[in-house]
C-alpha cells in the first residue's frame, strides 16, 4: 500500500523491480552512506541490491514492511518497519536517504505520518530507531519525532568502512 506522506513524498512498497534506481542512488550516495550503514560496501551491482531489497522484502519477521521514499517523483532512500516483536510490542524502524534528499526534512515528514500508521495499524506499543552513536543527523531526526534515548546495546558494536567502532543506541517512542 502507498503512503502519501505530503504533495512531494510518497512512501511506495519496495519492490525488486527498483533495484536499478536503488543500485544508483546507493551508488551516488556510497561514501556518505557507507559511515553508518555496514550494508552498503556490500550493494555493489544491480544484482546485490536485488539481494538486499530480497532479503528485505522476504525476512520473516512479523509486521515487516519495506518502503521506497520518493522525493519529488524521485527515488530518494528505504524505509523501514524491520519487525514488530509480538512480546515487547516493539515495532523497530530504519530508514536511508539519498545524499541528494538530505537536508530537506523529509524524514521528519515521514516520521509525522509513520508513527500514526504504525499505531492504528499494528499491535505496536513503541517504535525503536536503532543509531549509531555518532550519526547525530538520524539521532536528531529521531529526537524531533518525539523518541528519547533508552540505551546503548551492550553486545553490539558495529565497524564501518572506515573501521571506527561505534555503539549503537535505541531511541523509543512511546504510542500508548
Amino acid at each position: 500500500m502507498e503512503l502519501v506522506i505530503s504533495d512531494s513524498i510518497d512512501l511506495k512498497p519496495l519492490d525488486i523491480s527498483h533495484a536499478v534506481e536503488l543500485y544508483q542512488v546507493i551508488a551516488d550516495s556510497r561514501e556518505n552512506l557507507s559511515q553508518f550503514l555496514p550494508w552498503v560496501n556490500e550493494v555493489i551491482d544491480v544484482n546485490s541490491t536485488k539481494r538486499y531489497i530480497y532479503e528485505r522484502l522476504h525476512s520473516g519477521k512479523a509486521g515487516s514492511q519495506w518502503f521506497a521514499v520518493y522525493i519529488e517523483d524521485r527515488l530518494s532512500g528505504v524505509f523501514g518497519i524491520k519487525h514488530i516483536d509480538p512480546d515487547s510490542k516493539g515495532a523497530e524502524c530504519g530508514y536511508w536517504l539519498a545524499d541528494f534528499a538530505r537536508g530537506q526534512r523529509a524524514m521528519n515528514q515521514v516520521l509525522t505520518k509513520i508513527v500514526p500508521y504504525i499505531k492504528n495499524n499494528s499491535h505496536a506499543k513503541v517504535i525503536e530507531f536503532c543509531c549509531l552513536e555518532d550519526n547525530l543527523a538520524s539521532i536528531k531526526v529521531v529526537q524531533r519525532a518525539g523518541a528519547q534515548f533508552k540505551y546503548y546495546q551492550k553486545e553490539t558494536s558495529i565497524f564501518l568502512a572506515n573501521q571506527q567502532q561505534q555503539r549503537l543506541g535505541v531511541y523509543e517512542i512511546k504510542l500508548t
